[in-house]
Formats: C-alpha cells, sequence, structure tokens
C-alpha cells in the first residue's frame, strides 16, 4: 500500500544572510523526525527531495536518525532523487518585489523597516512581520501584473508543483515514499489534494518546520491521513514556523 509523506524542511536559517540552510534547532528537528519514523518501524523506502540546500539537509538529517535506529538500512542506487520541482521560490523574489512594493505603497515600507529592525532578533514579532510581508508580497506575485526582471512567474512555479504532485501521488512500487520541500509547495499540494476552494497561500504561514503530511492510496488516489503532523515535537515550545 503506497504513502506519502509530505515534509517541510527543518527551521533555516532565518535571521542570517543565507536563509537556504538550517539551523542548529533545524538539524535536530530532522533527525529527531527520522528517529521516530525509524522507532515506529516506517522506514523509507524512497526519498525524493527539491534541490534546494534546506531540502537535502533535512534529508541528510532525517536519515541520520533513521541509522540511528536502524544502522543496516539497506537501499538501493535510486534510493535518493531530486526534482527541482519541489523547489522554493528563490530569496531574491521576495527581496525584488520587497524592493518594488516599498517604492509604491508607504505601509508596506514601514511595515518592512519595522522587520529590518527586529530580524535578527528573531521570535513572534518578527515572524508576525515577515508573514504580513509575504502575504503582501506573494498577493503581488500571483496576480502576475508585475514580474521582475529574471523572477519566476507565479503561473509557471503553480505550473511545476502541479507537475510534482502529478508525478508522484501515483500508485509507486515503494510502499513509504518521503518527499522533502517548502511551505509554499506543501501549501499548493494541500490545496489541490483537498480539493479546497480557499486561498492558495491560506496554509503556507502555519506549516510547522519539518512538519509531516501523510497520504495513503485508497480507491485510486491518494487520500490525506493526516497534515502538518509533529508526532516527533511534542513540545510546542520547540516548535517553530520561520
Amino acid at each position: 500500500m503506497s504513502v506519502i509523506y509530505l515534509v517541510r524542511h527543518g527551521q533555516a536559517n532565518s535571521t542570517g544572510e543565507d536563509y537556504d540552510l538550517l539551523t542548529d534547532r533545524g538539524k535536530e528537528q530532522a533527525f529527531a523526525l527520522g528517529k521516530y519514523m525509524a522507532s515506529n518501524g516506517d522506514f523509507p523506502d524512497k526519498i525524493i527531495s527539491g534541490t534546494m540546500r534546506r531540502h537535502k539537509e533535512t534529508a541528510e538529517f532525517f536519515m541520520k536518525g533513521i541509522n540511528s535506529v536502524k544502522s543496516d538500512l539497506k537501499v538501493g542506487s535510486d534510493f535518493h532523487s531530486f526534482d527541482a520541482n519541489w523547489n522554493e521560490f528563490p530569496s531574491e523574489l521576495w527581496k525584488k518585489y520587497a524592493e518594488y512594493l516599498s517604492g509604491t505603497r508607504s505601509e508596506f515600507q514601514r511595515s518592512l523597516l519595522q522587520f529590518s529592525k527586529v530580524r535578527l532578533k528573531g521570535g513572534v514579532r518578527s515572524a508576525a512581520l515577515f508573514f504580513k510581508l509575504t502575504e503582501e508580497i506573494l498577493s503581488v506575485w500571483r496576480k502576475g501584473d508585475f514580474t521582475p526582471p529574471g523572477i519566476e512567474t507565479f503561473a509557471n512555479f503553480q505550473s511545476r508543483v502541479d507537475l510534482a504532485c502529478e508525478t508522484y501521488f501515483q500508485p509507486s512500487n515503494s510502499e513509504r515514499t518521503f518527499i522533502f520541500t517548502s511551505g509554499t509547495p506543501i501549501s499548493l499540494t494541500l490545496k489541490k489534494m483537498l480539493r479546497q476552494d480557499e486561498d492558495v497561500f491560506t496554509w503556507m504561514p502555519w506549516i510547522w518546520n519539518s512538519s509531516v503530511s501523510m497520504f495513503r492510496w485508497v480507491r485510486g488516489r491518494h487520500i490525506p491521513v493526516s497534515l502538518n503532523f509533529l508526532p516527533h515535537i511534542p513540545a510546542k515550545s520547540d516548535r517553530t514556523l520561520y
């Protein structure tokens, strides 16, 4: 019976210059997920990840957690594959749209200034401002009236995520497939798989780092069994969104 585990990457370096790498906490989250899965006998038959560094690192530390329970797990040469269709939009998109909106919307400019003052401290205030700014940026990106040079259009982004879903959410010889990706692709996937009418970004601010959404193949399609689940991080104080 085919089961797909859709996993968001562990906490990334939101207070540094390069977001595309895991923090120590992010590595611990990924390790804990692997250890939890292995402890319950849910060993991966196949792993797929986006090509971004934080996706690869999450898969790497997840496997270290698996191996801490079962060091002799046998895998084939095609055990871990990579698909850029699962990649998040690049950080340059956020920066270029922030620059554009700062010049056209005074309220956005004020929020961006506040965010720049608290970003390095992290915490609730920083996260709230980040998601507020991101919501506005993604709204403009999706509308498509303005796309900075060199930036992927939202239509293309959505098309490649849809293609990734169509490719992997199919019956498979692998009993357990783990897919490591990011918040926005997961948001679009959940909307698609749940057949929701809500905004495509509804899930995006609420997907926990290293969370698991599980889908089981039943009667001709994958149905959701659990969503945005954190069985390996029981303490709320240890959970992160950003």
